[in-house]
Formats: C-alpha cells, sequence, structure tokens
C-alpha cells in the first residue's frame, strides 16, 4: 500500500491523519489489511519519508519541518547535521539533544532554535540508518575489542552468545541494541580465527568492510547446474562469428579474469577498424538469478595484495567467461570504424563468438613496439598490427587531448611477495605504450556505448564526473598564478585550462603540489541514471562497458544493449522497468566501488608498514607529497609513504595553507610538495598502516 499511502499523503489537500482515518481511506478493514498498513507506515517513517506530529497524525517530514543528513559527531558529544538536498546551514546538536545516535548516522532533525545570527540548533528525533552495524575484534572476557578503538563504546557480548568463544578470538558481531550509554550489545556472527592465523590480518579488514570471501550454496548450486563450461552449439546460434579473425587479449603478467579482446582493420578508405569485444556475462549471469543477486550485492571484485574476492565465482571469472586464448567465448562486441581524426563515423554492436588467437600481456606488446626480434617471430601476426594499433591509440589521445581530457601523474605500487607469502619488495608498475594502447580503445568503446543510449533515447547507466569545486580551482589559478605559471585566472575554468597548466608545470618542482590540489577540487566519479557528462575526460557521454567480469555496472550496460538492440522491439514494461531499477544500481554500485577502494587501501597500506618494518632506524630520501596542520607526508621512490609530525621538528613551523608551504619560524627555511628531503624511519604500524619519520 506504499505508493497508496504517498499518493494520498503528497497531495496538496491532504490533511495529517491517523492510522484510523488512513484505514478508512484505504478501505483496510481486516486485521491482516490493518497490519500490513501499519507496517508499510512504518516502513516509510524508516525511510525518512513520514512522521508523526504530537498528535500521532502521519505527515511527510517536509510538512512537519524535519530534516534528514548523518550527523558528523565530535568527542565532546554534540555533533553537526548537514541537511540532504537543501544548501541550508549545518544543523548544531547538543549533547543532551544526541539520543543514541553516533557518528555518521543518518538521522531525522527538528529545530529546537534559530539565532538571528544564523545558527541553528535541533535534536536528532529518529535514526533512519545505522552507519556502525557490525564491530570487528578480539574477543575477550566477554567484549570485543576493536584493532581501531572507536570512540569510547565498548562492545559487549551477550551472556547467551558467549558459549564456545575462547579469550583472543577474532570475531565479527552485529550490533543488537544501541544506547545513549557507551556500552553497545552485541552478538557473534562470525568467527574470523586467531590472531596468529596466516592472513588474518587481511581477513580482519574484509569482515570490517561487510565483504564475503565465499559463495552461498545456492549461487554454488546455479553455478554448478546451469553453467556450462564451454559454449555450445544453441549458444552460436544468432551470433556474429569472429573466430577467424585476429583476435587476442593484453592484460597484465598476472591477469586471470580477462574481460576485453582487440581487433583492428586497416581499411582501404585509410580508416581504422576496430573491434573491442568483451565477455558476455550478461548471458549467464541473467536477471533476478541467484548469481546476479549475489554480484549486485558485491557490485564490484576486490584487488588485495595478494589475493582477490571476485564479483562472480571463480569458474565464470577465470573461466567461461574470461576470454582465455584457444578456446571459444562468447563475447558482446563493439565494432567502430575511426577516420583519421579520431572520430567514430560508423559503429555497430553485435552478439559475437571470439576465439582469442593469443594471451599477450604489455611486456609483450612493448617489446613488438621497441622492435624485440624474438618475440616478434614469436607473434608475427600479432607484431604486424601493433604498430598500428600504436597509430590508431595516439589519433585518439591526441582528440582527447585536443577537447581538454585531464590526465593525472598515476604511480601504482605492485607488492612482490616471497615462498612464505612476505613482503619481499615494492616496485612500481611501468607504464609503457601498450597500456595506454589499451586504455585509449577502451575509453572510446565506453563513450560509444553511452552515446548509443542517447541516441536510442532510452534508460541507461552512465559513469559521471561532476563539475569541480569553483571555489577549490579558483584557489589553485590563483596560487598558479602567484608561482608564476598563470598569466591571468579565468573567468569560467575548462578542462582545457586545467590540462594547459598541468603541461606548464610539468617537470617542476612544483608539478606535485598543483596535481594534487587539482585531484582535491575534483568531484568523485560515480554511476548515474542520469547522463551527466564526464567532466575529466571530457566526454559528453561515457560508461562503463568493458569490464562486467569484474564491475556490475559493465553487467547492466550489456543487459540493456540486450535488451534494446536483440529483441525485435523494445517492450514498455522493459523500459519501465529499468526506469525504476537503474537509480539504485546506481547508488549501490557506486557505494561498492567506494567500499572497494577503501578496503584495498587499507590493505596496500598495512603490507606497506609491514615491509618497513625490518628498516626502522635507516635513512631514506623521499619527497614531499602532502602538508597538513599536524605535520608532513613523505612518499618514498617505492611509494611508502610516511608522517613527519609536526612535533618532531627541530623548530616551531608555520603552516601556510593557501600556499601549502611549511616555513620555519626562526630559519625561514621553507617546505612545499614535491620537495626532496632525507628522512629517518622511526617506527612502522601494520595493524593501523602507519608509517612515521622524523627529517634527518
Amino acid at each position: 500500500m506504499q505508493n497508496d499511502l504517498l499518493k494520498i499523503i503528497g497531495d496538496e489537500h491532504y490533511v495529517a491523519a491517523d492510522l484510523e482515518t488512513l484505514a478508512r481511506i484505504l478501505k483496510a478493514k481486516s486485521e491482516t489489511e490493518l497490519q500490513a498498513l501499519l507496517q508499510d507506515l512504518n516502513a516509510l517513517e524508516t525511510q525518512g519519508i513520514l512522521a508523526k506530529n504530537k498528535r500521532e497524525r502521519y505527515n511527510t517530514v517536509e510538512r512537519l519541518g524535519l530534516l534528514k543528513g548523518a550527523i558528523d559527531l565530535k568527542r565532546q558529544g554534540y555533533g553537526f547535521v548537514k541537511p540532504e538536498g537543501t544548501d541550508g546551514p549545518d544543523v548544531f546538536i547538543p549533547r543532551g539533544n544526541v539520543g543514541d545516535a553516533m557518528d555518521n548516522d543518518r538521522v531525522l532533525v527538528k529545530i529546537t532554535r534559530r539565532s538571528e545570527d544564523g545558527r541553528v540548533e535541533g535534536a536528532v528525533v529518529r535514526i533512519l540508518e545505522r552507519a556502525l552495524k557490525y564491530v570487528v575484534g578480539d574477543y575477550f572476557q566477554g567484549a570485543v575489542f576493536p584493532k581501531n578503538p572507536i570512540g569510547e563504546y565498548l562492545f559487549k557480548v551477550k551472556p547467551p552468545f558467549r558459549q564456545d568463544l575462547k579469550d583472543h578470538t577474532v570475531i565479527k558481531a552485529q550490533i543488537i541494541r544501541y544506547t545513549a550509554s557507551k556500552i553497545l550489545d552485541v552478538k557473534p556472527v562470525e568467527v574470523i580465527g586467531h590472531p596468529t592465523d596466516p592472513g588474518i590480518e587481511i581477513l580482519t579488514i574484509v569482515a570490517e568492510h561487510g565483504l564475503s570471501v565465499d559463495f552461498p550454496e545456492d549461487v554454488k548450486r546455479e553455478v554448478e547446474t546451469k553453467i556450462s563450461n564451454v559454449v555450445t552449439p544453441e549458444e552460436r546460434k544468432n551470433r556474429r562469428d569472429f573466430t577467424n579473425d585476429l583476435v587476442f587479449t593484453i592484460d597484465g603478467e598476472d591477469t586471470k579474469d580477462i574481460d576485453d579482446a582487440v581487433s583492428l582493420t586497416l581499411l582501404p578508405s585509410g580508416d581504422h577498424l576496430l573491434g573491442v569485444h568483451i565477455a558476455d556475462v550478461s548471458h549467464y549471469v541473467t536477471e533476478g538469478s541467484a548469481l546476479d543477486l549475489e554480484a549486485y550485492r558485491r557490485g564490484t571484485s576486490v584487488y588485495l595484495a595478494d589475493r582477490v574476492i571476485p564479483m562472480l565465482p571463480r569458474e565464470l571469472s577465470n573461466g567461461i567467461c574470461s576470454l582465455n586464448p584457444k578456446v571459444d567465448r562468447l563475447a558482446m562486441s563493439c565494432l567502430m570504424t575511426i577516420d583519421g581524426n579520431g572520430d567514430v563515423t560508423d559503429y555497430e554492436i553485435v552478439e559475437g563468438v571470439i576465439n582469442s588467437r593469443a594471451q599477450m600481456t604489455y611486456t609483450k606488446i612493448n617489446k613488438i613496439l621497441a622492435g624485440d626480434p624474438a618475440t616478434i617471430a614469436q607473434y608475427p601476426e600479432i607484431a604486424a598490427v601493433s604498430p598500428v594499433m600504436q597509430k590508431l591509440a595516439k589519433i585518439l589521445y591526441d582528440k582527447r587531448a585536443k577537447a581538454g581530457s585531464i590526465n593525472f601523474e598515476t604511480i601504482e605500487p605492485k607488492l612482490v611477495f616471497d615462498e612464505d607469502g612476505k613482503v619481499k619488495d615494492i616496485v612500481v608498475k611501468d607504464r609503457g605504450i601498450s597500456e595506454g594502447i589499451i586504455e585509449e580503445f577502451m575509453l572510446i568503446a565506453n563513450e560509444t556505448v553511452a552515446g548509443h543510449f542517447m541516441k536510442l533515447g532510452l534508460p541507461g547507466l552512465f559513469r559521471i564526473h561532476e563539475n569541480p569545486d569553483t571555489d577549490k580551482l579558483a584557489t589553485l589559478f590563483k596560487l598558479a598564478k602567484e608561482l608564476g605559471y598563470q598569466k591571468k585566472i579565468p573567468k569560467k575554468i575548462t578542462p582545457v585550462d586545467l590540462q594547459q597548466l598541468l603541461v606548464a608545470v610539468d617537470g617542476t618542482k612544483f608539478d606535485k603540489v598543483i596535481n594534487m590540489l587539482m585531484l582535491r577540487s575534483m568531484a568523485k566519479a560515480r554511476y548515474s541514471a542520469s547522463n551527466d557528462g564526464h567532466y575529466g575526460l571530457a566526454f559528453e557521454n561515457y560508461t562503463h562497458f568493458t569490464s562486467p567480469i569484474r564491475r556490475y555496472p559493465d553487467t547492466t550496460v550489456h543487459r540493456l544493449l540486450r535488451s534494446y538492440l536483440f529483441s525485435g522491439s523494445v517492450d514498455k514494461n522493459v523500459v519501465s522497468h529499468f526506469k525504476g531499477v537503474l537509480p539504485d544500481i546506481a547508488d549501490a554500485t557506486s557505494k561498492a566501488e567506494r567500499v572497494a577502494m577503501l578496503c584495498e587501501r587499507e590493505v596496500m597500506d598495512m603490507k606497506k608498514a609491514e615491509f618497513m618494518i625490518p628498516h626502522i632506524g635507516e635513512i631514506f630520501e623521499g619527497v614531499v607529497s602532502t602538508l597538513t596542520r599536524f605535520g608532513m607526508f613523505i612518499e618514498l621512490p617505492n611509494t611508502v609513504e610516511g608522517l613527519v609530525h609536526i612535533s618532531s621538528f627541530k623548530e616551531a613551523m608555520e603552516f601556510i595553507e593557501e600556499k601549502m608551504t611549511y616555513l620555519g619560524i626562526s630559519s625561514r627555511k621553507e617546505y612545499t610538495i614535491g620537495m626532496v628531503v632525507k628522512v629517518k624511519l622511526l617506527g612502522a604500524n601494520p595493524l593501523k598502516g602507519q608509517v612515521d619519520f622524523e627529517l634527518v
């Protein structure tokens, strides 16, 4: 009855009504109908859509003057709520009005006081969503102790749940009772292991972020009973046959889940026919199946140091969906005719069957392009087409650059493990020509597919990057002008202006500071059912189509293409269905992406700190990577980053935030981002992923 309720209560003539009145309007008479109505009203209250006034009558939260938002709770006990969907001021929540809200909870707030200076005070009236639902840590004498203490909270395991738990077992527990006191009741939901177990640190981080390593039984059954490990004759029907074409994959040395393959033909006209062939995951992962629901819940594969938590079971991710060499595989193929200016003059999106000629690596293609005789002799056909690929990639890159596509410096570390699973080295991944080739080919395929949705005028799922913070950009260009790298500040800063600034500072001592400040001004890219363009790439249309094995949005895009392209006609019910579900898919997968990135970063920081422990006391050369009020971070050539705390400086320092510099009060010595310094390693804490330096 929720839709009917919203229609009634949302009407402009609606007068706040109680349960009995609403039941009469909806003609809910039986006990079952009344219970269903009450459940729906409670659900709408929980979602923060409805609330009750003092007379227990229902109305919308807006009409009742209530605000929704996440609470930023301070150590002293008070907090602030930034109201959702409004530019109004933050609401100050005094300590006595917080109730049992915890930091980052999504809450419903009523305004209690407005002062003449614009300050707004309020009180929490309802918790809409808890930010902290689970806790992971050591079990000891009836309580759970997280590795990083959460405020002053004590997490007590209720007596009925303590049996069979041994002290110093690492467990995951669900919070079952929230109170305004600092003692919260929990119940164990998973025993992760013992602190001395191999790999327990990574498993702990995985559990903290709510990620699952194993797949549910219904998913395993579905894979066993419904998924073939070979392409069947029935599956080949009505598909374009590319098995005799020169199609091959290019990936990293360790890649096992191969999403994409490429083919390229130089046409008599001088144009290029580029084929981007993507694993046809949506053929196997059908909407609403157990596989689909679990992939949606996971949202993405998570890559953690020496292991992967895949979005799909390995039978699919490394098996039938992976575009392995010398075997037939189903693909969704985007075939693009591209002219000398980098424009796609024609394209086709088809269901295909491919047979990858070879599993090439970036290293092998780079060797071919460098003229290595042995590699050229081993792969003569691929060696012949590689320079053509390089030429096309250069055309596509130049077109992007001209439009203002921003290319930030990115350094990617790689952990090297010994036989015992310990990190023996950290190296920086080389980025050669072949990596750039694949990047350009995937970008143009993603852009073409997104443009196709716009051309059809049907619902799509887009990868968007909104405009950056204008105030932060203005500050950036003001600094660039003071440093002599900008003549004047543009009235409206475009991606071209940003790109030109990056080129101007490239290789200078201010290169890193400009890169960092520009990155800070940028919005985070996310998924959306609305096409708002991609600022960083300077694309009007962009989506993610090329990695459906490891990203649920790409699987969804394939599903949309299949519904629109290959079914003869587009059913109105299908369009309505996708309109309804795409916003939720966009939000859920954007959130899953953020969680995966946090988890990956935590594990990487932990492993880096672990690697540095034997080097405590040694002196290193690094560069200042970030400046804060509490100290400066130093990055070593192997990407390990550590803090020089402000208390360790030999003299008092002034932090000049607008210039991002530290200035010695007595010596007037200046420290800026990008400056080379020598530091001594004081300590490393793998549990917290922290490294501490002092200046030498």
